[in-house]
């Protein structure tokens, strides 16, 4: 049977779920092209379906069990072999198989989550999940492969299977994957966190909580006030300032007995778990040691005033370029276009 694509045509379903005992988590997505009964099988299938950029967070039956962190997916998926022993009673039976045909997909950038989402936790905001797999069942035609497994006999555990889809909806429910969506998504605004003990909103919606801040002026008054902030702190202790950030690859520069650092400044009104980089800030990084300064939580009046936020500090700072996720693209135009001229 082929994969309901029902996430398809909507860019923001880049999330997906695998649930393993491995050791090498993150490492990549490796699944058989067929069961144990040489069928093709819904959870193996899934491997084909991630696209670079994907998120992919990683269930981890041995330590928790819960969600332990994720990875994004690197490049495309290619077929490769696998040696494994499936866990059901057939498999057993069985015995390990020698290399068989396998579908694999590279990750890279694995990240540990701060605050692990345990099963335990999922467990405390059961009838949440429930509602939202209720929703979706009422607009997809077809297979969601959920990611848990729900019923009245038993408490939520994860789904029998490897990859399942993660949808974007739960995402956006769950405070502790606050770093995740901020990965997924440039400049995140989110107004406030979700409530997760309120049943009074059943409906999955679009979240009105991302996009870039649309006010250009608001935006520069942020930045503005961040760099103003750090430019006061580093002439406070005695060091000559300069902000460079119109015409360099970093924000300020600052210099004290003949010593010359450079700092990437970066502001925000939100709690910030992932902020954004141009690849000439990245490359900057890489070639010259930098200060990392995110000043977050800032709170910004209608007047344009600023005041407030949490300051936090990253010295000798280098992006490893594993752990970068692509959020947009340059893309160059290709021959063979038609050429008109509007009339004026």
């Amino acid at each position: 049977m082929p994969v309901n694509r029902w996430w398809r045509h909507d860019p923001t379903e880049r999330y997906w779920l695998e649930i393993t005992n491995r050791e090498d988590i993150g490492a990549n997505l490796l699944a058989p092209q067929a069961n144990d009964r040489g069928e093709e099988y819904w959870s193996y299938e899934l491997v084909r379906e991630v696209r670079p950029g994907d998120l992919v967070l990683h269930w981890d039956k041995n330590h928790g069990p819960g969600v332990v962190g994720y990875s994004h997916v690197q490049g495309d998926v290619f077929a490769s072999t696998i040696i494994w022993q499936s866990r059901g009673t057939y498999g057993r039976q069985r015995g390990a198989s020698g290399p068989e045909p396998a579908w694999q997909a590279p990750l890279s950038g694995y990240r540990r989550l701060n605050h692990p989402l345990t099963q335990e936790r999922l467990r405390e905001i059961e009838s949440s999940i429930r509602a939202l797999r209720e929703d979706l069942t009422e607009v997809v035609d077809g297979p969601l492969y959920f990611p848990f497994a729900l019923s009245d006999s038993r408490p939520l555990r994860a789904a029998q299977g490897y990859l399942t889809k993660l949808p974007r909806a739960l995402v956006d429910k769950l405070p502790e994957l606050l770093e995740l969506r901020q990965t997924a998504i440039s400049e995140p605004y989110e107004p406030e966190e979700p409530d997760l003990t309120s049943s009074s909103s059943r409906k999955p919606t679009r979240s009105i909580g991302y996009g870039r801040q649309r006010d250009a002026k608001r935006r520069q008054a942020v930045e503005r006030y961040a760099v103003d902030l750090v430019l006061g702190h580093y002439r406070s202790l005695g060091y000559e300032v300069e902000d460079v950030g119109d015409h360099s690859p970093w924000d300020v520069t600052v210099r004290r007995n003949g010593t010359e650092s450079h700092v990437e400044v970066k502001g925000s009104t939100t709690t910030r778990e992932a902020i954004d980089l141009t690849e000439g800030e990245v490359r900057h990084a890489e070639g010259i040691a930098t200060c990392l300064i995110v000043i977050d939580q800032i709170e910004l009046e209608d007047n344009l005033r600023c005041h407030g936020g949490r300051w936090r500090t990253w010295t000798d700072w280098s992006p490893r370029r594993e752990e970068l996720v692509a959020t947009a693209y340059r893309y160059p135009l290709p021959s063979g276009e038609q050429t008109g001229r509007l009339q004026t």
